[in-house]
């Protein structure tokens, strides 16, 4: 895939579409969404295929914004976040049919602090100022409350097994903000020594 990507990014380059310079940037966001479609094909086709599309859909349309803005966990290459979002997606289509909807509402209140008190979570090299981290704290706090919401009129009401996946994306969210926030602590020490 990467060949490929230089060589889109080159012919754009010589075609005078992008500048020489930012031929690097590019390459960067291109080989990035070429992977999040790779991973979101791979869950959907997946999910459909043990027969749980409906709740595939329902965990990416809650970690896909909530993550986006509040950040998570992120492995050093495309490969190893796929493997660890793929190990974790199978895990949680391999749980949902055991989780009860007084587990799932627990899980998605239980979720709400972590994501409140750590979301934005940035990555080590990624510099945010202190206006950027507000306008998305609190774009995250409305998105986590209306998916707290939204999970829980859906688990009591309308569909159960919906309103069980959004709540279980909100708690693989709200851990995936802690192991990010405890290997941003790592990472901030190791830096130190180096």
């Amino acid at each position: 895939m990467t060949l490929l990507i230089k060589k889109i990014i080159c012919k754009w380059s010589n075609s005078g579409i992008i500048e020489k310079s930012d031929e690097d940037v590019y390459e960067y966001g291109l080989e990035l969404l070429l992977c999040t479609i790779l991973n979101i094909a791979v869950i959907l086709v997946s999910a459909g295929l043990v027969g749980k599309l409906p709740e595939g859909f329902a965990l990416l349309a809650v970690t896909l914004p909530l993550q986006s803005c509040g950040g998570g966990y992120h492995a050093k290459t495309h490969l190893r976040c796929f493997l660890a979002m793929y190990i974790v997606w199978w895990f949680a289509f391999f749980i949902l049919p055991f989780i009860t909807p007084v587990v799932a509402t627990i899980l998605s209140v239980l979720s709400m602090p972590i994501v409140f008190k750590l979301a934005p979570v940035s990555h080590v090299n990624v510099e945010m100022s202190e206006r950027q981290r507000l306008k998305m704290r609190k774009f995250v706090w409305i998105l986590a409350i209306i998916v707290l919401f939204l999970s829980n009129t859906l688990i009591w009401g309308v569909s159960e097994r919906i309103g069980i996946a959004m709540s279980l994306g909100m708690g693989l969210t709200a851990i995936s903000m802690v192991a990010a926030y405890f290997k941003n602590l790592y990472d901030k020490k190791r830096l130190k020594f180096i």
